[in-house]
């Protein structure tokens, strides 16, 4: 099963990013969106778990969850991945200033890798994917559109974790949950 670690949105922040995304999509050739159900904050991948492994995970992000404190995330401003070149991903920033998101992130990390999933080397950085894009032939100019755009900032109370499944068709991936853990 391909799996992921999220943390999932109220209506009205999903509601908000679709208006940020209707905004940026007139100037934004060849993004393909992300519909407002699956848009999530990705906390850890870890792509093909072999089913007898699926328990194991849930119970691990369950007792990183019952370590960490809810907190508010900030949304705001937007980017694009990678940082210079042809953009891949549009996204939507995140900030949180008391350090209970990183804590909370780190301590997934820490109980996924007594499971054998390798820790993330890269810094984690907050972001919410709201775009895709196959080919950037812009030439800067969707770049320059993302970075330019502004949105008021909304913040979601994180209070769970979800471990997530993602089956990739044709029409693009289904996120279904497998487990979700209140913090703290």
């Amino acid at each position: 099963m391909r799996l992921f670690i999220a943390i999932e949105f109220s209506d009205e922040v999903r509601s908000t990013l679709s208006e940020v995304q209707a905004g940026l999509a007139p100037k934004c050739e060849g993004v393909r969106w992300i519909p407002a159900e699956q848009v999530h904050l990705t906390v850890k991948f870890l792509g093909e778990v072999p089913d007898r492994d699926v328990n194991k995970v849930a119970e691990a992000v369950a007792r990183a969850a019952a370590t960490a404190t809810p907190c508010d995330l900030a949304i705001a401003g937007c980017g694009c991945f990678p940082p210079r070149g042809p953009v891949r991903i549009v996204w939507a920033g995140g900030s949180e200033d008391t350090g209970a998101l990183l804590q909370c992130v780190e301590c997934v990390e820490t109980e996924l890798a007594q499971l054998g999933y390798p820790k993330e080397r890269r810094p984690f950085s907050p972001h919410i994917t709201i775009g895709r894009v196959k080919e950037d032939r812009s030439g800067g100019r969707l770049r320059s559109a993302v970075e330019d755009h502004t949105f008021p900032s909304v913040e979601e109370a994180i209070s769970s974790i979800t471990v997530m499944s993602s089956v990739l068709s044709p029409k693009g991936p289904t996120y279904t949950p497998v487990s979700r853990t209140k913090l703290g």
